[in-house]
Formats: C-alpha cells, sequence, structure tokens
C-alpha cells in the first residue's frame, strides 16, 4: 500500500517577506519615494540600534567581558593596562577602529590598526588623556553584534563617584541597558551600590556581573554577600558571575562545557532577553508603524481609482477636488503654512524654558558649594563635596537632554493634531480630518510614570529609548556616546590635587590666612568647572534644538509631500481612464486588484484595518 504524503502547512508569511512584496508593488506604482521608507522599516526590523554601557572601577575586568562577550579580544586587556577612553564596540563586515580626538580646535578621525589601541585607550599609552581622545570606536564582525548591540566600554571610575560614573549617569537614559562589573575579590562597595541605585532609576535595565571567578576561590560566597547587598537596597536585577579566562579557553579549544562554567552564556541570555529583545520589539512597533501608513495611503489612492473607473460620471468632481486638494498642501510645504510656524515658536520656547531651568539649577549647585566650601576643613570633605557636585551637575545635564526630547514629542503631537484640522477644501466629510493621521505619526513609546521614590526628572525617561530619529547626548545618540560629558564632567580641574589643597591644614602655623586661601582656590575650581559644564552643555542643547527643528520640518514635509503626490497621481491618473477603452479600464481594474491583495496582506500583518483606515480625498462614496 502506498503512504500518501501529507501534504505541509503553508508557512505564515512574516512582517520580512511581506515588507519586499510591498516594495515590489510601490516601485510598479512608481513611489520610489515610498519605497525608502519601507526599506528603512525592513532594516529597523533586522538591526535595532541597542546600546549597553560596561560600567566599573578600575581593574575590574571590564574590557575582559567585553572581549568575552565578543568572543575576540579586541579591548586592550593587561595587568598594567587600565582603560582611560570611552570605547564603542559596534558591528562592521571587518575589524577596525577609528579614535575621536581632539587636535587643538578641531575634531579629529583617525584610523588605527587595532593591535595599536593600547597606546591610544590605556593609562600606559595615553597618561591623563595627554592625546585628548574623546571616544575609540571598533567594529567588529561579531553575531553578538550583528543584531544591532553596541557595547560601551567606560574608563575606570575610581570610586565610582568621580567625573566618569556622572558622565555615564547623564548618558544612561539614553541608552538600553547598564552592566555593572566588580570583581570576586571583595563584596561590593558603598560607591558601587550607590551607583547601582542611581543607574537604576535611569536606565531600563541594569545587570550586575560579578567577574574573575576562576582567581578567587570563595567567589561563591562573595556573589552571595552581594546579593543580600541587592536585596536590602530593593533592587531586583539580573546576577552573573563570570570568568573571561574560562570564557577565552573555551572558545579556543571548542569546549562547550568549559563555556557553560565561564557562566558566560547566561550573561548573554540575560543581555538577549532584558536588552536586546525589547529593542526589537520596540523597533518592530516603529516599523509596522511606518508600514501601516504606506499601505494605508496607498490603499486609500488604489480604491478610489477603482471606484471612479466604476463609475467615471463622478471622475469629473472628484478630479476637481482632488486638483484643489494638491494645491492645499502646496502652500502647507511652505514656510508660511500654521504649521511650520508653530514648530518655530514651540521650538524657541523650548529652548527659553530648558535654558532657564538648566542655569537655575548650575546657580543652585554653584550657592550650594560656596556654603560647603566655607565648612571644609579636610581633603576628605572636599573630595566628598565634589562627588556628591558631580552627580547633581549629572542631575541637571540629563533633566536638560530628557526635557529636550519631551518637547519634542509634545511639539510633534501638537503639530500632527494641527495638520489633522487643516481643511483642504474637501466635501468629503471625512477627508479633512485624515490629511495627517496622528497614530501613525506616533511613533514614541509610551511615557511611563515612575515610582514615587525616583527622582522628579526621571519620570518618564524610559518613553525616550528609541525614539525616532535618535537622541543625543553631548552628540547623536548614533554616536552612543557622551564624549562632551566624559571630557567636561570626567577630566575636569576640581579633582586635581585635591590632597593637596586641603592637606596639612591642621599643620599650618598661620592656620586661618591658609584655610581662607585654599577656601578661595577650591571656590575658584568650583566656578570654573560649573562654567565649563554651562558652557559645553548650552552648546550643544543649541545644535540639537536647531536640529530638532530642521528634522520636524523634514519629516512632516516629507509626509505631505508624499500625500500630495498621492492626490496628483490619482487626478492624473484618472484623467487617463477617463480617455481608457472598456477593455483598458479592465486590465487596470486587475492591476488594482493584484496590487490591493498585496497591500491587505501587509496590513493584515501590522495590525491594520482590512479597509483603508482614511480614504482619500475626493472619491466618489
Amino acid at each position: 500500500m502506498t503512504a500518501v504524503a501529507t501534504p505541509a502547512a503553508p508557512q505564515r508569511p512574516t512582517l520580512d517577506s511581506v515588507i519586499g512584496e510591498l516594495v515590489k508593488v510601490l516601485r510598479g506604482l512608481g513611489r520610489e519615494d515610498l519605497v525608502g521608507r519601507a526599506t528603512a522599516a525592513g532594516a529597523r526590523l533586522h538591526r535595532p540600534s541597542t546600546v549597553v554601557c560596561v560600567v566599573g572601577e578600575f581593574k575590574e575586568g571590564k574590557s575582559s567581558l567585553v572581549n568575552g562577550l565578543l568572543g575576540a579580544e579586541l579591548c586592550p586587556v593587561d595587568d598594567d593596562l587600565a582603560t582611560s577612553a570611552i570605547t564603542l564596540v559596534r558591528y562592521g563586515d571587518e575589524p577596525g577602529a577609528v579614535v575621536r580626538r581632539r587636535d587643538g580646535d578641531k575634531a579629529v578621525a583617525e584610523p588605527i590598526p587595532i593591535d595599536q589601541l593600547g597606546s591610544w585607550v590605556s593609562e600606559h599609552g595615553n597618561p591623563g588623556n595627554e592625546k585628548r581622545v574623546e571616544r575609540v570606536e571598533i567594529s567588529a564582525p561579531s553575531a553578538i553584534l550583528h543584531q544591532g548591540l553596541a557595547l560601551v566600554d567606560t574608563p575606570g571610575m575610581g570610586g565610582l563617584g568621580a567625573g566618569h560614573a556622572a558622565a555615564t549617569l547623564a548618558f544612561l537614559p539614553f541608552a538600553d541597558g547598564l552592566v555593572l562589573v566588580s570583581d570576586a575579590s571583595a563584596e561590593m562597595s558603598a560607591p558601587e551600590m550607590d551607583f547601582l541605585q542611581r543607574a537604576v532609576e535611569l536606565c531600563p535595565t541594569v545587570l550586575f556581573a560579578q567577574t574573575k571567578t576562576d582567581l578567587y576561590p570563595s567567589w561563591e560566597r562573595i556573589l552571595d554577600i552581594n546579593r543580600g547587598h541587592l536585596a536590602r537596597a530593593g533592587l531586583d536585577i539580573p546576577v552573573v558571575a563570570v570568568s573571561s579566562m574560562l570564557r577565552e579557553e573555551a572558545l579556543a579549544r571548542r569546549d562547550r562545557a568549559l563555556n557553560e562554567l565561564s557562566h558566560f552564556p547566561e550573561l548573554i541570555d540575560a543581555l538577549s532577553s532584558k536588552v536586546v529583545e525589547p529593542a526589537k520589539a520596540s523597533a518592530a512597533e516603529r516599523s509596522k508603524s511606518d508600514i501601516r501608513g504606506i499601505t494605508g495611503l496607498v490603499r486609500g489612492a488604489l480604491d478610489d481609482e477603482k471606484r471612479m473607473l466604476a463609475d467615471p460620471t463622478t471622475a469629473k468632481r472628484a478630479m476637481a477636488e482632488l486638483q484643489q486638494a494638491t494645491e492645499r498642501l502646496e502652500y502647507l510645504r511652505g514656510p508660511g503654512a500654521r504649521w511650520s510656524v508653530l514648530v518655530g515658536d514651540r521650538v524657541a520656547d523650548l529652548s527659553n524654558d530648558v535654558s532657564y531651568v538648566f542655569r537655575a539649577g548650575m546657580r543652585t549647585i554653584s550657592r550650594t558649594m560656596d556654603d560647603l566650601v566655607e565648612e571644609l576643613k579636610s581633603g576628605q570633605q572636599w573630595d566628598d563635596m565634589v562627588r556628591e557636585m558631580q552627580a547633581q551637575v549629572a542631575d541637571e545635564v540629563t533633566k536638560v537632554f530628557v526635557a529636550i526630547e519631551e518637547g519634542r514629542v509634545s511639539i510633534r503631537q501638537e503639530v500632527a493634531t494641527l495638520l489633522q484640522d487643516e481643511h483642504l477644501g474637501l466635501t468629503n466629510e471625512r477627508a479633512a480630518g485624515d490629511v495627517i493621521d496622528v497614530s501613525e505619526l506616533w511613533q514614541q513609546k509610551s511615557i511611563d510614570e515612575g515610582p514615587a521614590k525616583r527622582h522628579a526628572f526621571t519620570t518618564g525617561v524610559t518613553g525616550l529609548r528609541g525614539a525616532q530619529g535618535g537622541v543625543v547626548m553631548f552628540g547623536y545618540l548614533g554616536q552612543f556616546l557622551p564624549s562632551v560629558a566624559a571630557t567636561v564632567l570626567a577630566s575636569n580641574p576640581v579633582l586635581l590635587g585635591a590632597a593637596a589643597l586641603f592637606g596639612g591644614m591642621q599643620l599650618s602655623d598661620d592656620r586661618k590666612r591658609r584655610v581662607a586661601a585654599r577656601r578661595q582656590s577650591a571656590r575658584t575650581q568650583v566656578h570654573q568647572f560649573l562654567d565649563d559644564v554651562q558652557f559645553e552643555v548650552t552648546n550643544e542643547m543649541t545644535g540639537m534644538l536647531r536640529d530638532l527643528q530642521r528634522d520636524m520640518r523634514d519629516e512632516f514635509g516629507d509626509r505631505l509631500a508624499e500625500l500630495q503626490r498621492t492626490y496628483a497621481e490619482t487626478a492624473q491618473r484618472a484623467q487617463k481612464n477617463a480617455t481608457q477603452t472598456q477593455e483598458m479600464s479592465k486590465r487596470r481594474v486587475a492591476e488594482i486588484d493584484a496590487a490591493t491583495a498585496v497591500l491587505a496582506k501587509v496590513a493584515g500583518l501590522v495590525g491594520a484595518p482590512a479597509s483603508p483606515v482614511a480614504p482619500s480625498p475626493g472619491a466618489p462614496r
């Protein structure tokens, strides 16, 4: 008896595959302007930008951990080398490295061989950052990076209270994850715990990695103690104990059992589930939103054309209305349109508000520091005061860029709503409200209310990640690094010579005079530091607001241009169809049906309604 083969169940189409079909339809319709958006939406599915900072004190194994994740020794690791410059590692088809530094007043980018990284990013090769390196960017063909992950290896933080910690904290609202590294030689310090508590407020996902388990036999006891510290602090974060040495040996031998003993698979799984997957989900939703807008626009136009083919007597009126809408959209694309003026006015208001709040915050810090300086009696007090000041400055800097991003979201929604209310002179009662669909333009995560214990400025911070166009923190998020923050907050004058400044105050013969002189020196250093921060942040803030205004006008201008082209081409096709034979009209209807079938399939995967969200204006009903 011959067995009958069971036919395989048809595979359900994926969003990735139907985007390819959508691109073909758009090209067939001559809509190259929409092809770019659809292609970008597809690319975002494969490699969403996901930034993870690796943070810790000096010589805790941060660079070794990054190398272990990558499966290659890219970041310099040596007992005599301490990382002194921020290092970004992201995907590249070929290994390479670029040093970004300052040469006088100029920003310089120099490609360098990877084997020379140590001379740029280590304290030994670049003592005191004498080469003025802002960051080093490494590209590597690593599987873990190919999914869009970018790792930021930060310099050691020297107690996690110095400038590098402040710079990192200021950047965290715009990162997707943080890994705090502490080795197994001792339990976590108080500064590490303080840093973790602040980091959890600012970053959506924080992981704790205990390193060097191969060097310390009592690492499990230390791990238990650290878990107890985290529990008492109310920090429910993933904890992984890893050995970079075992990981390196396992990869060299291709030994799966040894790799499991290194516990790196646990760390990679935690990063994947807690950081990468949420980023992918967010990117997928943004892609769906773009595709919904494209399919709704094109399907509406095709449906209108098909209806006019079915009832040619209404085509003349419909073409007149479409032409009227096209002319109105031409005006809306101009600089005198209400929405364009609104963007300029709101950005100016935002600039004034943010500048005022930032200056007020810095002035408060300055006055507080002046009061504290009057009470200074020891070098330890000075160190504690400076660390607290840097943390406060980091908070103020974070407020600036969080406020700008929240303002961008608010302005964008206001403009979208205004454009919805624009009258295009159409008789269709639904058309005027469907010019710009806010739900399609809204590609931002919701801004969730934070716990009451959080600082006020952290409320809603989790809504900022994955924002369209990227968010900057002392430079665009596309660069992934707070380069100016590192320069200003980490390489500042207030920590230099602290012991010399206040050391031996009790032994001075003319104590009062010396104390007064040293306190004046302290005030001078504090004011110089705060002035430097204000100068750099104000400069970055001005550039960011300028780019925000330009990008928003470009975005809405592009959407209006797409809509205008859709109306114009629909009118042109209707005019052409009026002169066609019945046979030609049938062929055109068949072409429309074929394209509409693909669009319907796409709409089903992105959650769009079975029929177009908004019928195009001018179509007979």
